[in-house]
């Protein structure tokens, strides 16, 4: 009875400081900007994979940075910690809480403005709530380019982008993200604000603090803007789709239309033939492009300041002398049908995640040793089970593959995080044998900390926890992320 009454008290207690930190935060974001009820946090909880579903106690929707730093002064005071939210396209479950009832998310939705575009210096600056594809559409209209493209443009923020440096389709031309911020702005763990949003390209002034905010996935600081490098708009895109009859001559042919056309590649997209019967099950896509199958496809696209009608003429001439690795090309003959392939590329996720069961990997291999790597890891996963579904997609240009497959559907869930956890265990290592990386754009989030420590030396890990301390003394921001500080 005496500890049911000391229960009864504890809680009563709890719920009592609950109450004011909805006050107190209320009063700092307004009323009309805080989310406490827990079915309405419920998507905000969830992360896009479905796998992390912790619960945290609100969420705060800041519209200045000037409130962003009241928040964050107010939790570093009473040891709250943070979830800083973009879109939640994260992969990885970086953008959602790690505890029960113990963390605030604050999201970044009403933190959108376009602030500025810099004609002269070629630049744009943001707030870190804008979203990317809004971003695009707004330079487009300018008759200029921000090259960053991803499957999730339509609701992954800027942000979040930097956070974990985004990649994406045009990362083979233009690079990452990390390669196309100039500037930031960001709140550290005790609610200073540190502005770096000098116009200058070159500015050797003392350590880049923005490539080491960049990647660190909201543990080190919160972005509130964001100068970005934008590009004079190319006159035009030439897009052409290869079948070929395997992955070895893939590769080929992919050295050849480099080689051909370096200034012109924006993207090289990996398809295998297994993404078109996925995406025609699940209504992405009527019917397949080709018609006759190939193993493996790969989608091309050229930046253009020439006319496109020339352009094309010499390109189909010259392109049947050289190219003999080839065993069908698709030109599009129209601006839909250009635009339906590269829709079905961006939808292929979508699809993919209504397959129900299965085990994704965001990796990187060298180029040379891709075809090896796949056919070994092909032959120990068909081990493991027979029945799995190998789904390799990604970004030929520059190594980076999303290593994914379909599991069967009635395995049970408790023997499907057991396999799935032997297969990330297993990618990893052949990984590593193979001098790649088992995380090339997505992050590391929750999802991956157990590989970051068994892969990462320890120097480098002690490293990274100092440099947490530094900007994030008490550990209140995204804590649970990347490692345990």
């Amino acid at each position: 009875m005496a500890w049911a009454k000391l229960l009864t008290t504890d809680l009563k207690e709890q719920l009592m400081k609950t109450e004011q930190l909805f006050i107190d935060l209320s009063k700092i974001v307004g009323k009309k900007n805080i989310i406490t009820n827990s079915e309405d946090l419920t998507k905000y909880n969830n992360d896009w994979r479905g796998f992390y579903n912790n619960k945290s106690l609100c969420v705060l929707f800041p519209e200045s940075v000037n409130i962003i730093k009241k928040i964050v002064k107010y939790c570093y005071k009473k040891n709250i910690k943070i979830v800083p939210q973009g879109g939640n396209t994260s992969l990885t479950g970086a953008s959602v809480p790690t505890y029960n009832n113990k963390e605030i998310i604050i999201n970044f939705a009403k933190l959108n403005k376009i602030l500025e575009i810099d004609k002269s210096n070629l630049t744009i600056l943001v707030e870190s709530g804008s979203i990317l594809a809004n971003i695009k559409e707004y330079l487009d209209k300018q008759n200029y380019y921000f090259p960053i493209d991803l499957s999730s443009s339509g609701s992954c923020m800027i942000g979040g982008n930097i956070a974990t440096n985004a990649g994406g389709i045009n990362a083979l031309k233009y690079g990452s993200i990390k390669e196309n911020i100039i500037g930031l702005e960001i709140v550290t763990g005790d609610g200073s604000i540190i502005t770096s949003l000098s116009k200058m390209k070159k500015n050797n002034t003392g350590y880049d603090l923005k490539s080491i905010i960049c990647n660190s996935e909201g543990t080190l600081g919160l972005i509130t803007k964001v100068l970005l490098k934008i590009f004079p708009k190319p006159r035009d895109n030439f897009t052409f789709f290869v079948a070929y009859k395997d992955l070895q001559t893939c590769i080929k042919s992919f050295n050849q239309i480099r080689e051909l056309y370096y200034d012109k590649l924006e993207s090289a997209e990996l398809i295998p033939d297994l993404s078109f019967e996925v995406c025609v099950k699940n209504n992405f896509l009527k019917k397949h492009f080709f018609e006759k199958k190939m193993p493996w496809y790969v989608i091309y696209r050229l930046n253009l300041y020439e006319d496109k009608a020339l352009f094309q003429d010499i390109f189909e001439k010259k392109f049947n002398l050289i190219d003999k690795n080839i065993s069908d090309i698709l030109i599009p003959n129209s601006i839909n049908q250009e635009k339906k392939i590269w829709k079905f590329r961006d939808d292929l996720v979508e699809a993919y995640k209504m397959e129900g069961k299965i085990v994704t990997n965001d990796i990187s291999i060298p180029l040379n040793r891709m075809d090896s790597f796949f056919n070994i890891a092909e032959k120990n996963i068909k081990k493991m089970n027979s029945k799995i579904k190998l789904h390799p997609f990604g970004h030929i240009g520059d190594g980076n593959i999303h290593y994914n497959m379909i599991l069967p559907n009635d395995i049970s869930h408790e023997n499907y995080l057991k396999l799935r956890n032997k297969i990330y265990s297993y990618v990893n290592e052949l990984v590593e044998r193979f001098d790649g990386s088992f995380s090339a754009e997505h992050g590391i989030g929750q999802i991956k900390k157990n590989s970051l420590l068994k892969f990462k030396s320890k120097n480098e890990i002690d490293i990274m926890k100092k440099l947490k301390k530094v900007f994030d003394r008490k550990n209140i921001l995204n804590p649970g992320k990347i490692f345990d500080a």
